[in-house]
């Protein structure tokens, strides 16, 4: 199973084929994803799973 301990080491990819507009606007996505991201699994509990998966689990 993967671990979500790696996911700190992944690092933004190179732009330096993009013009500056594009390079930002994808940048800019890239980071709420990674925001999103951060979000989601710092506040996953048992709270946030069916019930049929939380019984899995056990």
């Amino acid at each position: 199973m993967a671990s979500i301990v790696g996911l700190s080491k992944i690092s933004m990819p190179r732009l330096d084929g993009l013009d500056t507009a594009s390079a930002r606007e994808l940048r800019n996505y890239l980071y709420q994803m990674q925001e999103q991201l951060e979000y989601i699994l710092s506040n996953i509990d048992t709270e946030n799973l069916s019930g049929d998966l939380q019984e899995k689990l056990k």
